[in-house]
């Protein structure tokens, strides 16, 4: 929650207090968010196949160690290039290492039946950091100043990092257990446990190989739905407090406005998350979308705060949903490449990501304006919609049917016999 309200979600606060000390351009500061997001671009791969290889918890121990030491360098960067080696750099590299898709892939191999509510606390927490941190950022600045506000943020992402590096477990295999807190299915038997309810969370998983899982079209779908979808959120909320100042809004105005954004997010994105086993995905995520196109016209050409009040329920409504982008990958393709593919996906979302935050940068400092990049930004929503309204679940790879045809075969005894084999 901490890691990522301050980084992903509260970073923004930041933008205009350096920009005016650092006499930056709007293109400049733009460039700094854009250049983070390339970082992750090239390094999301990798970092998804270093969690499935060696597991989430020394990752998440280089990762938060990271970006706390680069936080608290960025601290006392002087220079616009310090900025952007230290946040593009060092900050950034830790947070995709440490959080974000290392923290999911880590809930992701601990549960499949309880899958869409363990994810779905992660995803809230995720808002909450938005919701709280923002809010405790904004008092830092006004209080301590931005460069003592970073320090300390650095500070607390370290030694919230150490403990929970201490207790986090990559998956339940490395303690001999298997996900939802079930015990493997010859050590059910020993003990009267129940072993149907083991083979319930195993015996029918199916898991996609990355190669598989890029040859169908389903994969493609979610990543131009999820490349639209956080081209457009990112691009906007990089420069929500520009945006807002251009409407006569103080900044302490738009915290509260942004806060209450998060805070609605909070019980979307679990509400969202555990409904999701309920309604079919990719409706879901079309509807969001469709909601989301409405949130971005209300900034746009919305009239005074009722403009502003459908942008908040709007884009709350797009950042809740967010939880069930993830499960339905999950639940599509399993869990044992989840952080890979997650990671390649990553490869393509983070040049939206890029692109996003550095083309409003430039229309505002050639225009004077956010007006166009509103117009253009709006109806993405609506192409991310029709994209996500294709993401059927794919038909599982052969070798897959085999194994959970073989699994479902020697399981039939025990269903019938009931002697708990």
């Amino acid at each position: 929650m901490f890691g990522n309200g301050s980084i992903s979600q509260g970073f923004p606060r930041f933008f205009t207090p350096i920009q005016t000390e650092l006499s930056l351009t709007s293109t400049q500061m733009s460039l700094v968010f854009s250049l983070a997001r390339a970082e992750g671009s090239v390094g999301g791969p990798l970092i998804g196949w270093a969690v499935d290889r060696f597991g989430a918890r020394p990752m998440v121990l280089a990762g938060g160690l990271t970006t706390g030491i680069g936080t608290i360098l960025l601290s006392r960067a002087d220079s616009y290039w310090e900025l952007l080696v230290l946040f593009s750099g060092l900050v950034s590299l830790g947070k995709s290492a440490g959080f974000g898709q290392t923290l999911m892939a880590a809930v992701n191999q601990w549960f499949i039946r309880r899958r869409s509510i363990a994810m779905s606390t992660l995803m809230t927490a995720f808002a909450g950091g938005g919701a709280f941190v923002v809010l405790l950022l904004n008092w830092g600045i006004q209080e301590l100043g931005w460069r003592d506000t970073l320090l300390w943020t650095g500070v607390f992402i370290i030694v919230m990092t150490l403990p929970v590096a201490y207790l986090i477990r990559s998956k339940p295999e490395d303690m001999g257990l298997r996900p939802d807190g079930d015990l493997p299915a010859g050590a059910a038997a020993a003990s009267g446990g129940r072993p149907a309810r083991a083979r319930a969370a195993s015996g029918g998983e199916v898991n996609f190989t990355l190669k598989q899982a890029l040859r169908t079209r389903t994969y493609w779908m979610i990543m131009v739905g999820s490349f639209v979808r956080v081209s457009a959120t990112n691009g906007i909320l990089v420069h929500i407090f520009p945006i807002m100042g251009q409407r006569g809004i103080s900044e302490n105005e738009a915290t509260v406005w942004v806060s209450a954004m998060f805070f609605l997010g909070i019980p979307l994105r679990f509400l969202l998350g555990v409904t999701s086993d309920k309604f079919p995905s990719n409706v879901m995520l079309a509807l969001g979308m469709v909601i989301g196109a409405l949130g971005m016209g209300g900034l746009w050409i919305g009239p005074g705060v009722y403009g502003l009040l459908l942008f908040v329920v709007g884009i709350a409504i797009v950042e809740g949903i967010t939880s069930v982008n993830w499960l339905m990958l999950s639940d599509y393709y399993g869990r044992a490449r989840f952080a890979t593919l997650m990671g390649v996906m990553s490869l393509f979302m983070n040049i939206g990501l890029f692109t996003a935050p550095l083309v409003a940068g430039i229309v505002e400092d050639v225009t004077g304006s956010y007006y166009l990049i509103l117009a253009v930004f709006t109806p993405l929503y609506l192409v991310s919609a029709a994209a996500f309204m294709l993401c059927t679940r794919p038909n599982p790879p052969t070798s897959a049917r085999r194994r959970w045809i073989g699994t479902e075969t020697r399981a039939a005894p025990a269903t019938t016999g009931g002697d708990g084999s």
